[in-house]
């Protein structure tokens, strides 16, 4: 009787490239059919490693190691891929590494060392069993797969030039805010579900919201994030695994998403290249579509994006002092700490000073119960402000004539920048780069005889006052307000009870009142400039009458 042999043991690859030249592969296809050879051929499978979105051109894969590495440590007697371009598209280097593997050979000394393996190509019907009919066909088909990856780079390097050379859009995703143009001379027209999307986040983060905020307030309206609007718009259907065709989870919005579109100068139409706008002969830049926004509209972005920040304190989004309130003591910022005790059914509120927990300057601030400190707040600020018109701050664009003299300025750095890179190469770069530096040139000698007005800053009435503002408002636009306002509390927990002290004094920059009462100290900075935010006029003072909290004593007045 003739005994039993054990089956072979078998170990898959797959490699799928994300190239868009590379041929219409489905990782999952290429699975199931080395399984069904294994199948047919009674081999066992040990091992499925898979390189997904891996170039050919690149050897150091990780699984195709691992793959490898099962001959070489003796976990498989057989190796099966889809196909030698699979494996690998660098020609012969790649491949006598394969043939030391399966031959079972040392690399350095081409000594047999172990016993050879088998290796199966499923489309290529290659096969190690075949003798030297097979090392001449591997060689050879690794050979095409390199030439192969050649031809598509060169493909797609003379297509790039050519667009570039033709001022178009070397491809890539459609900008969110656009979809491709039906007809018309441009490439983009305005998407109807996601342009307004973009210029109401644009109107907000003029008006002074933080671009984080709207990326929340995004998510929590269920606004379809970039991806999933294109495959909604592209396709009718939620984005898809592209191996299994189940429904991909929602992305959401973020911070960098959105700071990155509002940072793209594709919000004009512009086409860019490497993030630099391309331009046509004239050095004027050329649109890809009509502008999503103004220039105007694009300049206050880029000042409200890039203009000073506040420091940012990570605190529980219910505080309603986070990022306003600091320490009276040690100007830290004040955190908002709160503790809860089951037992005793309590909850306890503080903000407590940073400058101690953090920097080790051992401040002594006591910390105020948060629900006082708010409630302090509150009062004082809607006794002094309540009744005056909150002012906005607006952009006010100059003249396009100092703008447009920068962008020349910019664009002829940009093109003495290309020259020297060697892009404006033999007679006709040359005369392309001359043709467009002397239009720059005409273009600039023509503005810089034009007087310009600076873009700046105005103060324009809502018709609202803080008292209104704050009464409609939760504890986020509450904090907003704070902090647009440029109003600073600064606080600690009063060394005794009931009123101990009042006064005001001035700062270089604020006018600064100091009330303690009922075991909080308060201080509030109101800007010197509430007076122009308030009237719009800034030479304008404010006065107002300042009650006391201290029993018996009179009130003063102040004026900023």
């Amino acid at each position: 009787m003739t005994p039993r042999t054990a089956p072979q043991r078998a170990s898959l690859y797959v490699r799928l490239s994300k190239a868009s030249d590379d041929r219409n592969l489905s990782r999952q296809g290429m699975a199931d059919d080395l399984r069904k050879l294994c199948a047919d051929r009674g081999f066992v499978e040990v091992a499925l490693h898979v390189d997904d979105g891996k170039s050919g051109a690149v050897r150091n894969r990780p699984e195709f190691r691992a793959w490898l590495a099962d001959a070489v440590e003796g976990r498989a007697d057989v190796l099966v891929a889809w196909h030698v371009d699979r494996l690998s598209r660098e020609g012969l280097n790649v491949a006598a590494t394969i043939l030391d593997v399966i031959e079972g050979k040392d690399p350095d000394t081409g000594k047999e060392v172990r016993p050879p393996v088998r290796l199966i190509g499923y489309d290529d019907r290659l096969d190690s069993s075949d003798g030297d009919g097979f090392r001449l066909n591997f060689v050879i088909k690794a050979e095409l797969a390199r030439a192969e990856l050649a031809r598509m780079k060169s493909r797609s390097q003379s297509r790039v030039r050519r667009m570039r050379a033709e001022k178009r859009s070397t491809g890539g995703l459609t900008p969110y805010g656009f979809q491709r143009a039906q007809r018309g001379p441009m490439e983009l027209e305005h998407d109807p579900v996601s342009a307004p999307v973009l210029r109401e986040a644009v109107r907000r983060v003029i008006d002074g919201a933080s671009v984080a905020s709207i990326a929340r307030d995004l998510n929590d309206k269920g606004v379809l994030s970039p991806r999933d609007h294109a495959a909604m718009r592209d396709t009718g259907e939620a984005r898809k695994d592209r191996e299994t065709g189940e429904p991909l989870p929602p992305q959401r919005w973020t911070d960098e998403t959105l700071r990155r579109m509002l940072g793209n100068e594709v919000l004009l139409g512009k086409l860019t290249d490497n993030g630099k706008v391309v331009r046509d002969s004239e050095g004027k830049p050329v649109l890809r579509g009509e502008p999503l926004i103004s220039e105007d509209d694009w300049l206050a972005l880029r000042a409200a994006i890039n203009g000073s920040k506040r420091p940012k304190y990570r605190a529980a989004p219910d505080a309603l002092l986070s990022g306003v309130a600091f320490c009276l003591l040690c100007g830290e910022p004040l955190h908002f700490h709160w503790a809860v005790k089951p037992e005793r059914n309590q909850e306890y509120r503080y903000y407590r000073c940073s400058g101690r927990t953090r920097k080790g300057n051992n401040c002594e601030a006591g910390a105020p119960r948060a629900e006082r400190l708010e409630e302090v707040t509150e009062e004082i600020l809607l006794y002094l402000l309540g009744d005056l018109e909150i002012m906005a701050k607006r952009f006010v664009p100059g003249s396009d004539t100092g703008r447009e003299l920068a962008e020349v300025e910019q664009t002829l750095s940009e093109l003495r920048a290309d020259r020297a890179a060697g892009l404006y190469r033999g007679e006709r770069g040359t005369a392309e780069y001359r043709e467009m530096y002397a239009n720059l040139e005409a273009r600039r000698e023509g503005l810089e005889g034009t007087p310009s007005v600076p873009d700046s800053w105005a103060m324009i009435s809502t018709g609202v006052t803080y008292r209104a503002k704050w009464q409609a408002s939760d504890v986020q636009e509450r904090r907003k307000l704070l902090l647009d306002s440029d109003i600073r509390i600064e606080g600690m927990k009063a060394a005794g009870v009931g009123a101990v002290s009042f006064g005001v004094r001035d700062r270089p920059d604020s006018m600064l009142t100091v009330t303690a009462t009922e075991g909080v100290q308060v201080a509030l900075l109101l800007p010197r400039d509430l007076a122009a935010r308030v009237t719009g006029d800034p030479g304008a003072q404010v006065t107002f009458r300042q009650r006391s909290l201290i029993p018996g004593e009179p009130g003063r007045t102040i004026t900023i």
